[in-house]
């Protein structure tokens, strides 16, 4: 399959953490908040409002882009999130 060529390997990320407990509790909270610390700013933004729950539309008006874009974005970020090494 051409797709599975291209992928480089990457680390799972796993986002269903309690994002409130300390490190000694969740060790992937720890992991997930030391690589959203590494995104650009704007990025971490969006990540953050989206691991809020906010809805699409909201989280489009908060950052000023189109909810197409925070669509894209987010599976962008996600990517990233996966390949950054703690």
């Amino acid at each position: 399959d051409r797709h599975s060529r291209r992928r480089p390997d990457s680390n799972p990320l796993d986002v269903d953490v309690d994002l409130f407990a300390d490190e000694e509790q969740c060790p992937a909270a720890s992991r997930l908040h030391r690589r959203i610390g590494k995104l650009h700013p704007f990025d971490r933004a969006l990540i953050l409002l989206w691991l809020e729950d906010l809805p699409y539309d909201e989280i489009a008006a908060i950052m000023g882009i189109s909810v197409d874009n925070v669509s894209v974005r987010l599976v962008r970020i996600r990517e990233k999130l996966k390949k950054i090494t703690d």
